[in-house]
């Protein structure tokens, strides 16, 4: 990752960095891919948490009734046609 990909995200995420924000920000950022990483390649085969999961003590999936749309929609700023309406962000 270079700093031109952090600016690219950060313009797709609508932020705006100082170059010494986006410096300090780029490292960072570096630290937490290394991180993200190091989890992704660690060994957990001899973890006992993952072999002791029981897939059968999860609860059945059952399908029930949603919550009405007038409730889901009255906080929202625009709405039309039972939509949400949001900001195009694609051309």
């Amino acid at each position: 990752m270079d700093i031109e990909e952090i600016k690219h995200l950060a313009e797709l995420s609508k932020l705006e960095f100082s170059d010494e924000e986006l410096a300090s920000f780029y490292d960072e950022f570096c630290s937490l891919i290394e991180l993200a990483n190091t989890v992704k390649d660690a060994d957990i085969s001899g973890s006992s948490y993952v072999e002791s999961v029981d897939m059968s003590q999860l609860r059945e999936d059952k399908a029930k009734e949603s919550m009405p749309v007038d409730l889901l929609l009255q906080n929202t700023p625009a709405v039309k046609k039972d939509c949400i309406v949001v900001p195009r962000i694609l051309e």
